[in-house]
């Protein structure tokens, strides 16, 4: 039977994979002999110390309280950043990517600081962009990540990720890693992506026929 994480123990575990002293979090806003009762289960943190917590731990509230992985609304900020950044718009990509960036939970929280950092470096905030990337690489390796490593040096070197291949191809290739994974949001996500290319006109690799021609002459 599995031994339910505590609050106390979820933040000391947390830390820990940071690398953070226990001065290092609690800095002026809270005691560290407080933090330290906190994590051996001898002291309850109010709301407003545990908001100062997640934030200096990079995480939420929600998170330290519960263990709850990121919601949707945190993945939605991740994507319209993301295609913000595609289409140029560096600075609106930084305020929508806000509540994914505070994310603790993995790829998310990664995901978005890597766009986060992309964004910084094409508006010339480079020393910003490195201090995030640094801090990213350790996580990054410790799940030896291969399209997340190569996604953050292509952002240090002031460029932006792209799959090569075509587009449709692309996101079958991923359903099918993610399925071996045994991912299957991951795997619906890329064929869904798929499927939208495709109906909105796109080459099928497989067939070498476009979505729409492939339409019946009623459905067009």
């Amino acid at each position: 039977m599995e031994t339910k994480e505590s609050i106390g123990q979820r933040i000391r575990r947390i830390r820990i994979q940071q690398g953070l002293s226990l001065a290092k979090v609690v800095g002026d806003d809270v005691s560290r002999a407080f933090l330290n009762q906190v994590e051996m289960g001898k002291a309850r943190p109010s709301i407003r110390v545990l908001r100062i917590l997640a934030e200096r731990l990079g995480t939420e509230v929600e998170y330290l309280l519960q263990g709850q992985v990121a919601g949707v609304e945190r993945e939605l900020s991740l994507e319209k950043g993301r295609v913000l950044i595609a289409r140029g718009e560096h600075k609106r990509a930084l305020l929508a990517l806000r509540p994914a960036v505070a994310s603790y939970d993995w790829p998310l929280g990664t995901d978005a600081r890597l766009a986060q950092a992309e964004a910084y470096m094409a508006l010339g905030r480079k020393d910003e962009a490195k201090a995030i990337l640094e801090r990213e690489r350790n996580l990054i390796e410790l799940h030896n990540d291969h399209h997340r490593r190569e996604r953050m040096r292509t952002i240090e070197r002031g460029g932006h990720f792209q799959f090569a291949g075509d587009a449709v191809d692309v996101h079958l290739r991923m359903a099918d890693r993610a399925q071996r994974s045994g991912n299957n949001f991951d795997e619906l996500e890329h064929y869904r992506a798929a499927r939208v290319l495709l109906e909105a006109g796109a080459e099928d690799p497989a067939t070498g026929l476009f979505g729409r021609a492939s339409r019946s002459p009623k459905e067009t």
